[in-house]
């Protein structure tokens, strides 16, 4: 390798890959990941594990619990257990470490044949080191947009979220394979993808409510706005860190469903704005396959643009909030 590796992004979050004992021949064989993972590292990706390997960053681990931990999800430890009458609560490790405590010999031949890599001492701390400054450096950024949200400053906002997402390694949307970083295929933030995002902070901010949630007073619901809108950017499913602490909106729905209401009702008006500009003139309604009994009446019809039933729907009843779509009809 005849280049500082550690000023290589694609080569740390690669060793951090390993942080917990892992097998990248798993995705490398699509060529897919092999030819994305190539890209970035600017060599063979097999080419960048030997070479940790060689110095002492990766290590071959053979410790049951890793290969277990690797191999099996908590479902199937889970089950696992059941067979050998054994408690099933607890944590994945502690799952892991009741069964090979239990039946070690039986444990080990089910991965017998299995290789895998794990960080040595060594690769622990600069994969450590990497991931700790990557957070430091995301939860900045998340401050910033934060405060150019409660501010109305989406353009802002939307230039903030885009020149940090420019400088990962993966685009936010896409897995790598081995890990959890996503991003786009296109790498490139054009002025389309920036007025897309604008557009749709301006429907989350300065639009009337959905119905579904329009009983919100305007402090809490200018709150569920603000955890809408950096749900939206960063791609995260969950609210509480972008909620007041004990936050409650009084609703029939938990705090994710409500927020998660705004962007729906964000995305479906664009939908419906999309539709419009193709010169489209009806649309149908498709509920989720569980969908309360109020929206499964929105089935089956043909409804004007101008006349859509809003969604998501005032009358769901549904737990998880109105999750229906609107089609089109040609």
């Amino acid at each position: 390798m005849g280049f500082d590796w550690r000023k290589s992004e694609a080569h740390l979050l690669l060793l951090s890959k390993y942080i917990h004992a892992n097998c990248f021949e798993d995705f490398a064989r699509h060529d897919f990941w092999k030819n994305w993972w190539d890209s970035l590292l600017g060599e063979p990706s097999s080419k960048a594990i030997k070479w940790f390997v060689d110095q002492s960053m990766l290590m071959t681990t053979t410790d049951l619990n890793d290969l277990l931990s690797y191999k099996y999800k908590v479902t199937e430890l889970k089950d696992m257990l059941k067979q050998r009458s054994l408690p099933v609560s607890g944590l994945k490790d502690e799952l892991i470490k009741r069964l090979v405590q239990t039946d070690p010999n039986g444990m080990r031949k089910t991965v017998t044949g299995l290789t895998l890599l794990k960080c040595t001492q060594r690769g622990h701390e600069i994969a450590e080191q990497y991931l700790v400054t990557e957070k430091e450096e995301r939860a900045k950024v998340e401050h910033q947009v934060l405060e150019y949200l409660k501010n109305r400053k989406f353009k802002e906002a939307s230039l903030a979220f885009a020149a940090w997402e420019r400088e990962q390694v993966f685009p936010l949307g896409l897995t790598t394979g081995i890990g959890t970083e996503s991003k786009h295929p296109n790498r490139d933030r054009d002025v389309e993808t920036s007025q897309h995002r604008i557009e749709m902070l301006n429907t989350i901010f300065e639009s009337k409510p959905p119905k579904i949630i329009a009983r919100l007073g305007n402090e809490k619901l200018e709150a569920v706005r603000i955890a809408a809108a950096m749900m939206a950017l960063w791609g995260e499913n969950k609210a509480k860190k972008w909620l007041p602490a004990d936050f409650e909106t009084g609703l029939p729905f938990d705090n994710d469903t409500v927020v998660r209401m705004i962007n729906f009702y964000a995305t479906h008006r664009a939908t419906l704005e999309q539709y419009r500009s193709e010169g489209l003139k009806h649309i149908e309604v498709l509920p989720a396959p569980d969908s309360c009994e109020s929206c499964k009446k929105l089935a089956g019809k043909h409804y004007r643009l101008a006349e859509a039933p809003e969604l998501p729907y005032e009358n769901c009843t549904h737990k998880m909030g109105c999750r229906c779509c609107y089609l089109p009809v040609v």
